[in-house]
């Protein structure tokens, strides 16, 4: 496996690698892309999220994944335990859902009174694995905010999507379905499966298809699928430990070794709460020379009024660190986590610049060499940061 200090020295590979990648950065492609991997998935789905809203786009997702099940598909979902504990009993859709016979439907670590200090360790991962061809990852919850173009204000997210040019070759996939397995089997998974209540999946799931029959009619050939993809280099999955349990910052610790041996870093977060040691990490990687340009959300334009507010008390931190912050002053706040390291790598997935982040919940990134999706990415932030406050 490659070290850190692997992905940026200057080599060339003869070769790609058998994953071909995809950045998503429009809601609406968003919820047709992962239409598009359900529908056709022929033998297993898997559905990780840590919100799941019984809203339009959501049954969307929900009739579709119904409709696989109907044709024998086995579909796996996985949710966050306190989201997904709230939203589950409530939606009668879900609750249809989790009785088929095909499906199964498990909350990480929901809430037990008898564990009251678990609580805060939540699960915030966020992918969409089809078969062995495809998967999608990223930052995107399961609900309007984030899919399809059904509500005026939403949130900008980024997703991944990873094409298997050698169907379960790639290394980011393989690592992907280890790291699913394992957290699916840990004893603060528990099945959710509710009978009680019916609804009408199955026409839920015509008028989606009638919504979007782009989605619906054929399927994509090989050549579709690789002139929807750019190539890579590489495509490795970083990740935080899976326990409810206090995080040891591995996956900070691999993005911060990765940002100190580039002289040109870019940050997209939603915000920025850090501890000591973090401003520390940040100050070491801007004292090796590295210009480090962060965007976040103004505190006027972002969504989430804990850590966007708290971005007031971190100023003179910030400052401290030599970094360089734009403030994002857009109509639609920014949910995007994203790194870009030098002309090639670029990190992305669901970890924010917090300590959330970095120390209690489950997090993913995809650490991807690939110039043309480093090169695509870079251009829509530099345009980002004309509409935002340089600090």
């Amino acid at each position: 496996r490659a070290t850190p200090e692997d992905w940026l020295n200057d080599i060339r590979y003869e070769h790609t690698a058998p994953e071909r990648v995809r950045s998503i950065d429009d809601n609406s492609d968003a919820l047709l892309w992962r239409l598009r991997l359900i529908e056709e998935a022929k033998e297993r789905i898997i559905l990780t999220t840590f919100d799941f809203w019984d809203e339009e786009s959501g049954q969307d997702v929900i009739g579709a994944l119904w409709a696989a099940a109907e044709r024998g598909v086995r579909v796996q979902v996985l949710l966050d335990g306190i989201n997904g504990g709230h939203f589950l009993p409530m939606s009668r859709n879900l609750c249809q859902l989790s009785s088929h016979e095909n499906v199964e439907i498990r909350l990480y670590n929901p809430i037990n009174l008898l564990t009251p200090w678990k609580i805060n360790y939540r699960m915030h991962d966020k992918y969409l694995i089809a078969d062995d061809f495809a998967y999608i990852l990223g930052g995107r919850n399961t609900d309007n905010r984030f899919l399809g173009n059904y509500q005026e204000h939403y949130n900008v997210d980024r997703d991944i999507l990873v094409y298997e040019t050698e169907p379960g070759a790639g290394q980011s996939y393989q690592q992907l379905m280890n790291y699913f397995e394992a957290v699916w089997a840990l004893p603060c998974c528990k099945v959710f499966k509710d009978s009680r209540c019916e609804s009408d999946l199955a026409g839920c799931y015509e008028q989606t298809a009638q919504r979007y029959p782009e989605v619906f009619t054929d399927s994509l050939t090989t050549a579709e699928w690789e002139s929807a993809t750019l190539a890579a280099y590489s495509v490795e999955l970083w990740s935080n430990p899976i326990e409810p349990e206090n995080k040891t910052p591995i996956l900070w610790a691999r993005m911060v070794d990765a940002m100190a041996q580039d002289s040109n870093v870019l940050v997209q977060t939603p915000y920025i709460i850090c501890s000591k040691d973090m401003y520390e990490d940040l100050r070491t990687v801007c004292a090796a020379g590295t210009r480090t340009d962060i965007l976040i959300n103004a505190v006027e334009s972002g969504t989430n009024p804990f850590g966007c507010t708290d971005y007031l008390n971190q100023k003179t931190h910030l400052r401290s660190t030599g970094t360089h912050i734009y403030e994002y002053l857009g109509e639609q706040a920014q949910h995007t986590k994203a790194v870009l390291i030098g002309e090639d790598l670029t990190l992305a997935g669901s970890c924010n610049f917090d300590m959330r982040s970095v120390y209690l919940d489950t997090e993913l990134m995809l650490a991807i060499k690939s110039p043309g999706l480093n090169a695509q990415i870079r251009a829509q932030l530099d345009v980002l940061k004309e509409s935002s406050r340089h600090m």
